[in-house]
């Protein structure tokens, strides 16, 4: 992985954007690294867009907020306008196409990785945990998090929703392996096809 790598999450209110950013960042730190979460309060807890801003190190991370993201995830059209100032050239955009349309994008030449996080999460779990789908992805993009520190640092944030939901566990282990392991599998299966027609 990068020596330090910059993520911004950006979607709607109630996707659970700073439930990813702030556990992606308590599982970098678990796993032995520097991380620091900041998020963008406002206007996003009654359902407008939400920003969450993570940084991991293998070193100490010198200022809070950044300007140029290296990873960016969409999930949601109208969040793109409000984050493309913290776009570069490098920076590679994920985002959930059945949340976001690839033509909404496509003035931005950037490289794009799409994910259907949240159509797979209502076909096999259930649609709640489709923030922990794209955690998982997330985690597996940043390097150096096992799915065993990913999953049990979510299971101690989110002990007290089990009390009133055990079943809710289930899904988001499950949820988490399918973005983790799973989705990436796949799309390295469809670009081989793809090599492999090209050859």
């Amino acid at each position: 992985m990068k020596s330090l790598q910059r993520i911004l999450v950006s979607g709607e209110g109630g996707q659970g954007v700073q439930v990813i950013c702030k556990i992606l960042a308590t599982a970098a730190y678990n796993s032995g690294k520097k991380a620091l979460y900041v998020p963008n309060y406002g206007v996003e807890q009654r359902g407008g867009v939400s920003l969450g801003f993570v940084q991991i190190s293998n070193a100490e991370i010198g200022f809070p907020k950044f300007q140029d993201a290296d990873i960016l995830v969409i999930l949601a059209e109208r969040a793109i306008d409000r984050v493309r100032e913290y776009i570069t050239k490098d920076t590679v955009i994920v985002y959930d196409e059945t949340l976001v349309s690839g033509e909404k994008l496509q003035d931005i030449k950037n490289e794009k990785t799409a994910i259907q996080a949240l159509k797979i999460a209502e076909s096999t779990l259930t649609g709640r945990v489709m923030n922990m789908i794209v955690l998982g992805f997330l985690a597996n993009m940043v390097g150096g998090i096992s799915l065993d520190i990913l999953a049990q640092t979510v299971n101690d944030r989110l002990q007290d929703k089990y009390k009133k939901r055990p079943e809710l566990k289930h899904f988001n282990e499950k949820a988490l392996e399918i973005g983790m392991r799973e989705i990436p599998k796949e799309m390295w299966a469809q670009r081989g096809k793809v090599e492999e027609i090209l050859n």
